[in-house]
């Protein structure tokens, strides 16, 4: 039982399941707490506000929404000295942080983690001034991210994600990089450089098993080359650290700090969001927030 939890709701999402579902919702939380604030957000940024300048008065704070309202969660949490529990209520398009996590994407699920309990300390990825939960992508991510038609979006949800990436991939260029991985340097030519903590993109699993949540670590992903085959190769693959790295396409690095320049500036995706630019420093805040999971995650759980 929590003394005070606080409900944040994207204002902006006019779901008609969410709204079905958000009295049964409420209700649930209502009964693994003492005191339920609920405030619905009402523009961009207002989520990361609100977390920064009130995230502390909570011991629970509850995010209801997709990625982007979970990646302005995490911006505004991210800069307390001790941020609260916070959960995840995933009511997207892909929802790939919680799926990380663990939390059923049926609403009504999602909000009985809360009665479950399961708690751990997660990675934070910070980009000079910023942070991301999920993933931090350059070239075709982040050209995938912006070829997405709005419109197409709210028709077909996920499935506008894959469509987008078909367009983009079949022009897609490869760019000039620089890039640090504690210290040790790689220079050559790429088509996308990916950079995970989590283990979900576009509701696709990113391949290895190695990849944790709260290891301290980056998962670094080169992708030399487009075209479906190798992107089909490379969400296939079970272990990166099999590749064969003087033929495969792809190149995987694991660190804890990394610097990432391009021969020209580039825009970023963090998290599904497209407003950063390189160069970048990213610097991984091991174990920053405690998070609600679906089940316990056996890895690093010292």
């Amino acid at each position: 039982m929590y003394e005070k939890m606080w409900l944040l709701i994207n204002g902006a999402s006019g779901n008609n399941e969410i709204q079905k579902n958000l009295d049964a919702t409420i209700s649930t939380l209502a009964l693994q707490t003492k005191e339920l604030t609920i405030t619905f957000t009402q523009e961009k940024g207002h989520t990361e506000q609100l977390c920064r300048e009130q995230g502390d008065r909570y011991d629970i704070v509850m995010i209801m929404g997709g990625d982007g309202t979970v990646h302005e969660a995490i911006n505004g949490l991210s800069s307390l000295d001790d941020p609260p529990v916070t959960g995840i209520l995933p009511t997207g398009t892909c929802n790939d942080f919680s799926r990380s996590l663990m939390i059923p994407q049926n609403l009504k699920k999602a909000a009985a983690v809360v009665e479950q309990n399961h708690i751990q300390y997660v990675d934070i990825g910070k980009m000079n001034d910023r942070y991301f939960s999920n993933f931090y992508g350059v070239g075709l991510i982040a050209e995938t991210s912006e070829n997405i038609d709005d419109q197409l979006k709210g028709m077909l949800g996920k499935v506008s994600y894959f469509i987008s990436a078909l367009q983009t991939f079949n022009n897609a260029s490869p760019f000039a990089f620089t890039l640090k991985a504690d210290g040790k340097e790689y220079k050559d030519e790429a088509v996308m450089i990916l950079l995970a903590n989590g283990h979900f993109i576009g509701t696709n699993r990113l391949p290895g098993d190695q990849i944790s949540l709260n290891d301290g670590l980056i998962d670094v992903y080169i992708i030399k080359e487009s075209g479906a085959p190798l992107l089909k190769e490379f969400f296939n693959s079970k272990n990166p650290f099999m590749y064969n790295l003087e033929q495969s396409s792809i190149e995987y690095i694991q660190a804890a700090e990394v610097e990432l320049e391009t021969a020209n500036t580039m825009k970023a995706d963090t998290d599904g969001e497209v407003y950063e630019e390189t160069p970048v420093h990213i610097k991984v805040l091991e174990k920053k927030i405690p998070f609600l999971f679906g089940e316990i995650l056996q890895e690093n759980n010292e």
